[in-house]
């Protein structure tokens, strides 16, 4: 072992090594990892463990050790709006609750919310997430996000929504700031909060693309290059976008944002769920990369991403869970969702593995973040942002192969143990930093106030179609859109 002197040490584990540049994955049993303050200064079997004197040792107890997951697309503040809107669709969702909600949501309800978000994230394995933030104009409710960051531990970068255009819910008072103005927040923002990460903490992040101007989608790619920074935006995910831009610019979006030099490898495109063969076309030769949001796909019913397609071209697609559009920070249950969505929609048991999912989860959600040299792999160098995963209980019983166990098994109840930079977030289960009980009912009460306030809380009730109607067969290859109005 190298003379780094260890301050952590995680022995007896099955390390999950590789996946790095397209290396396969091995679990190799009997191992044992090394922290340096932050970072892993040593991997190998553990019967080569030196004595590491005033270090912390974890015994994993054959437990599975595995890269801290990366969700690359969240809305923390929407999990105050939790429960509200099942059976919507995207659009109503977005306007009758989620904008809605939002509108009535001090910093200190946000920061619950987010809190919550980023403790139930960790139950999972998440360690880092893009989060995207609404609007809202005060700084404070910005803010409010960054403080669940750094009380929780997790690794986060803020995406600030960016908006010159309201077109979500053009009856409400737009929360508009100039954007240069708004581009100054986010500076500020990567001013006052640390993540860890060389690269800035905080990040624009324009709506859609129908809620900026060129000139504004242009502004934003200037800063994101002069920062060093990250951009993410929703992208393809709704049936109306292509039309929309050849209404407003004469040509679809996808093409006029390539044509101003907006699209990159800077650039994490949230959904990308409705996407032509000439658009995949696009995101490849432009470096674009994709955010693979299954479960919020199913849950508001909007198609099946064609991932195959774009990882078969070469286009990076990291792994996220989403906002109130999904219910759940579940990265376990996204890496399941993701695999089994692509296997019904090319009616292919093999369209996607495991090991798939997991790169998606990590290597490709490090790259997401601007760092793929620093998170997604257990290596010595990298930072010490890892999970225990006990494939030995009941439900994933026998795990013959121990991925596939996480991927298609598992369960947040595996999980009883998480590091980020060395640091335990989660000790045998328990939360090292909060009062879960006491944090979940705040949660409740300040969610049953706020959509009060809002008038939202009539969307708690589920709803069911009435008649029922006869739907065509699913067409393969194809995803399929309904977008319905809820009255």
């Amino acid at each position: 072992m190298e003379s780094e002197q260890p301050t952590l040490v995680v022995t007896n584990c099955e390390a999950v090594l590789g996946g790095v540049e397209g290396a396969q994955y091995d679990v190799v049993p009997d191992s044992a990892i090394a922290v340096a303050g932050d970072h892993i200064s040593w991997i190998g079997p553990a019967s080569e463990l030196e004595e590491a004197s005033g270090a912390r040792v974890i015994d994993a107890g054959g437990r599975l050790a595995v890269p801290g997951l990366i969700s690359t697309h969240n809305h923390l503040f929407q999990n105050l709006c939790k429960g509200l809107g099942d059976e919507m669709g995207v659009w109503p969702i977005v306007t009758q609750v989620i904008l809605a909600t939002a509108e009535e949501m001090s910093a200190d309800e946000i920061y619950i919310g987010a809190l919550a978000a980023c403790v139930e994230g960790v139950r999972s394995g998440r360690t880092s997430l893009l989060d995207f933030h609404v609007g809202l104009p005060d700084i404070e409710q910005q803010r409010a996000v960054v403080r669940a960051f750094e009380e929780s531990g997790v690794r986060g970068i803020l995406g600030r929504a960016t908006r010159e255009v309201y077109v979500e819910a053009a009856h409400r008072d737009p929360w508009l700031i100039p954007l240069d103005e708004a581009l100054e927040q986010i500076s500020q923002l990567a001013r006052e909060y640390e993540n860890g990460l060389p690269t800035p903490s905080a990040a624009p992040a324009p709506g859609t693309p129908h809620t900026m101007t060129l000139k504004g989608l242009e502004r934003v790619a200037e800063y994101a290059a002069a920062e060093g920074c990250q951009v993410t935006v929703h992208l393809a995910e709704y049936a109306e976008e292509p039309h929309e831009g050849t209404l407003r610019w004469g040509a679809s979006t996808l093409v006029k944002l390539e044509e101003i030099g907006f699209l990159g490898p800077q650039l994490v495109a949230a959904h990308s769920t409705l996407v032509s063969p000439e658009e995949m076309d696009i995101l490849a030769r432009t470096g674009t990369q994709v955010s693979y949001n299954p479960v919020s796909n199913c849950y508001c019913g909007l198609g099946i991403a064609p991932i195959v397609p774009m990882l078969e071209l070469g286009i990076d697609v990291s792994l996220a869970v989403d906002g109130a559009s999904v219910n759940s920070q579940n990265m376990i249950e996204s890496l399941k969702f993701g695999a089994l969505l692509q296997k019904v929609g090319y009616e292919d048991p093999q369209a996607l593995n495991a090991r798939d999912m997991l790169a998606m989860a990590t290597i490709a959600g490090a790259k997401a973040m601007g760092v793929p040299d620093l998170l997604g792999a257990l290596e010595p160098g990298r930072l010490a942002d890892l999970f225990l995963f006990d494939q030995r209980a009941i439900n994933t019983s026998p795990a013959i192969d121990p991925i596939s166990a996480l991927v298609y098994m598992g369960g947040p109840q595996n999980v009883d143990t998480v590091i980020v930079g060395g640091e335990l977030l989660l000790e045998d289960g328990r939360s090292t930093k909060v009062d879960e009980k006491a944090l979940a009912e705040e949660l409740r009460e300040r969610s049953i106030a706020v959509a009060g306030r809002a008038g939202t809380a009539k969307y708690a009730r589920g709803r069911r179609r009435t008649p029922f109607r006869l739907y065509a067969p699913i067409t393969p290859h194809l995803p399929r859109h309904l977008d319905e109005e809820v009255a």
